[in-house]
């Protein structure tokens, strides 16, 4: 994989969130109608929340660190959704807040942003995250969202009248903040989705189409199995459903569950499509115990039968904010340590 001109063999990454310090706690960011930080002492607590993450990822070796969705409130329990669920729509024009709470057992404590009138993008959103992680690290890092077919899916539509056409102009709204922040210097982006393991509709690569277009920085696709205290979404391999998605998608990272699925998507991962890197889970992100760095070389290997190390990426399942930072930070370390015994090999 091409990093800043060169060539990286089994490049590490990881997928989105880290543990908060305990002394950062609470919404961090306002909505659009507030400042972009609700206070003075909330962004230097923030920032310097993003200099302990970043250092954190390079002291386990990473080539593409992220920003940890350090802005994220992740400390009430059983509502770590909520930010998740918000985030985007209330710093967007045409959404309301909270409308309905959300379907099903597991959502309906999350009430929903309702669209209300034509979706807009009014201010920048991940700005004082890029200027964060510019001011605690000199090397690559990304910026994660959640992609605008899941967000259609789980916002109440009041306007457009199909999740399709909000999808759609959700990514038009994305993808002028991506833009905005390739402008500031930012080198890669990640796009956050559970939608393709239920529903493969061709709809979904047409929004990526319009999110990903003219965005000049390398392109992450993150296919979530859901991860939220260590709870699934998503209980049976879909790689082989997907993999038509896969090679149409204009990511040029996909990245899938592996770890914590036992490898059994082994065989359907050998259609990957060879224009793109596989990024593969090697670390259990639904598992508190912290894998041996033997244990991590192995699965490293399970997918170098699949893809050559130019075009694996090794990450996480998902992300690890659930966890405590002492675990988060060791299963880090022992799968920075994994990748430089097999790279050593090779």
């Amino acid at each position: 994989m091409e990093i800043r001109g060169q060539e990286v063999l089994l490049p590490l990454s990881a997928v989105s969130a880290f543990p908060r310090p305990h002394w950062l706690q609470g919404r961090i960011l306002g909505s659009l109608h507030e400042p972009v930080y609700r206070s003075h002492n909330l962004r230097v607590t923030y920032e310097d929340a993003c200099k302990l993450c970043a250092h954190e990822q390079e002291a386990a070796g990473l080539d593409i660190l992220t920003d940890g969705a350090q802005y994220y409130e992740w400390e009430a329990p059983g509502f770590q959704l909520e930010p998740i669920f918000h985030f985007v729509p209330e710093n967007l024009g045409g959404f309301v807040p909270y409308g309905p709470p959300g379907d099903g057992a597991k959502y309906k404590p999350f009430y929903k942003a309702s669209a209300t009138g034509p979706v807009t993008w009014k201010r920048p959103i991940f700005e004082p995250v890029v200027y964060a992680m510019q001011n605690a690290t000199q090397k690559p890092f990304k910026v994660a969202f959640l992609g605008p077919s899941q967000q259609a899916m789980i916002c109440d539509d009041q306007y457009y009248g199909s999740p399709q056409k909000l999808a759609f102009a959700l990514a038009v709204a994305l993808n002028q903040e991506l833009k905005y922040l390739v402008s500031m210097g930012l080198e890669s982006v990640q796009m956050i989705d559970v939608l393709a393991p239920y529903t493969q509709d061709d709809w979904q690569m047409e929004a990526q189409d319009i999110l990903f277009d003219g965005v000049n920085a390398i392109k992450f696709w993150h296919v979530c199995y859901g991860s939220v205290d260590g709870q699934r979404d998503v209980f049976e391999g879909k790689v082989k459903e997907m993999m038509p998605l896969f090679h149409r998608s204009r990511a040029d990272v996909i990245h899938v569950e592996t770890a914590n699925m036992g490898f059994v998507e082994l065989d359907a991962l050998r259609a990957f499509p060879k224009n793109k890197v596989l990024g593969i889970g090697v670390i259990d992100a639904k598992n508190t115990m912290v894998e041996s760095p033997e244990l991590i070389a192995d699965r490293i290997r399970k997918g170098l039968q699949v893809v050559p190390p130019d075009r694996l990426l090794v990450s996480p399942d998902c992300g690890l904010g659930y966890f405590s930072r002492s675990v988060a930070y060791g299963k880090l370390r022992a799968m920075g340590e994994a990748t430089r015994r097999v790279r050593a090999s090779l």
